[in-house]
């Protein structure tokens, strides 16, 4: 009796077992890889994830510290000039109290000592900043491909096994509708149309169960790539 129970679900997984060995043997996830694709992928991560932008920004700021710290040089200098009447020299009085022997437009320079030293550590420091943040992109670069290309290798993975497992499926609904008949004739006992029932509903909880671990990988992917996949060609 133990034998005649089991039969039904030993039939199943030695067609299953023969089927996937057989699908496995033509395909390779290796073999499928593109890496011109992954390249794309990787590429659209790059232009479009919202960190990347915001790393962006932080570079342009950091630009245009620098610009503002090397214009700096002039703020320590100050630049004046003084108007002086020329009546007193056509009258040939000299003002005792003003003293303005000289007439005309007079300049002059002055320069804050402290505030000029201290411009030189302002620019190194605002250039520190441009590397900083060049050098966050840039980390951040390599972090996001590799996401982008392991992720892309869980969706093909993923894909590939839907197949063995759609035929998984269709192995053991084939089997119960034959098993089915089997015991509508009475040429099959209970507990072996129970076993065929049981493995028709693992095959399509095995199927159900690949189908959303495809759909979550794919998912996660297109949220880095910020794109449906199918748009990226």
């Amino acid at each position: 009796m133990i034998r005649n129970q089991l039969k039904p679900l030993l039939v199943f997984f030695i067609c299953a077992l023969l089927k996937l060995n057989t699908v496995l043997a033509q395909e390779s996830i290796l073999s499928e890889v593109s890496y011109l694709y992954m390249e794309k992928l990787v590429a659209t991560a790059k232009a479009n994830y919202p960190r990347v932008g915001s790393l962006t920004n932080q570079i342009n700021v950091a630009k245009s510290d620098l610009s503002g710290a090397r214009l700096s040089w002039l703020e320590p200098l100050s630049f004046q000039y003084v108007a002086r009447s020329n009546q007193a020299t056509a009258n040939t009085v000299v003002d005792l109290q003003t003293a303005d022997l000289l007439t005309g437009y007079q300049f002059g320079i002055s320069i804050n000592p402290g505030s000029l030293l201290t411009k030189p550590s302002q620019i190194k420091k605002a250039k520190e900043q441009l590397k900083i943040a060049q050098s966050n992109q840039a980390e951040y670069y390599l972090e996001l491909e590799a996401q982008v290309k392991s992720r892309y290798v869980t969706l093909l993975q993923f894909q590939k096994s839907l197949a063995p497992i759609n035929d998984m499926y269709i192995t053991a609904q084939s089997n119960f509708e034959n098993m089915k008949i089997k015991y509508q004739k009475a040429e099959i006992t209970f507990a072996e149309y129970n076993s065929a029932s049981n493995s028709l509903s693992n095959a399509l909880q095995a199927k159900l169960q690949m189908e959303a671990s495809y759909l979550n990988a794919k998912i996660s992917l297109e949220e880095l790539t910020v794109k449906k996949l199918e748009e990226i060609k």
